[in-house]
């Protein structure tokens, strides 16, 4: 069983690839950005140790992840999923590119902004952590769009193509 279809076979990597790529990109930056953002919001402790300040602000932070996640990130991922069937790129790192367009590219742009910006003001481990929780929530619970599409079985014209 092949996972070309049509629009993807010119581009070298199939339907599959692309969507495992974005899907290992969001899984990877997600768990990243949330793990060093626990790091910092909960001041380098065991959580079981972490006051119930830094705790309510994890909620918080767990929280605006969620939303963020379904109310951004969620479509972004839609519609990534749907570009990916009208790649037509023949060089796969382009078609990769191609496939995130150029919102998505983006709206990664400003959040990796966002990060450098926030160590540069010099603004608390705690606030910094507020903000790399929340986001590797969102990134994290946008991920299953990805890995579920890439999950699904080739359509008869991806088998046949």
């Amino acid at each position: 069983m092949t996972d070309a279809s049509p629009a993807s076979a010119g581009t070298g990597l199939s339907r599959r690839q692309h969507l495992w790529i974005a899907a290992s990109i969001w899984t990877v930056v997600g768990a990243g950005l949330l793990a060093m953002g626990s790091v910092f919001l909960l001041r380098y402790s065991y959580p079981g140790l972490a006051d119930p300040l830094h705790l309510s602000f994890a909620v918080l932070a767990l929280g605006i992840g969620l939303v963020k996640g379904r109310l951004v990130l969620d479509r972004t991922a839609t519609r990534v999923i749907d570009r990916v069937e009208e790649l037509s790129q023949p060089n796969p790192f382009k078609s990769v590119i191609q496939m995130f367009g150029t919102k998505t590219l983006l709206l990664i742009a400003a959040m990796m902004g966002l990060g450098v910006l926030l160590r540069r003001l010099g603004l608390s481990y705690e606030i910094r952590g507020l903000v790399y929780v929340a986001v590797g929530v969102a990134l994290l619970w946008s991920c299953r769009r990805y890995w579920s599409a890439a999950a699904q079985v080739p359509s008869r014209s991806e088998q046949a193509g």
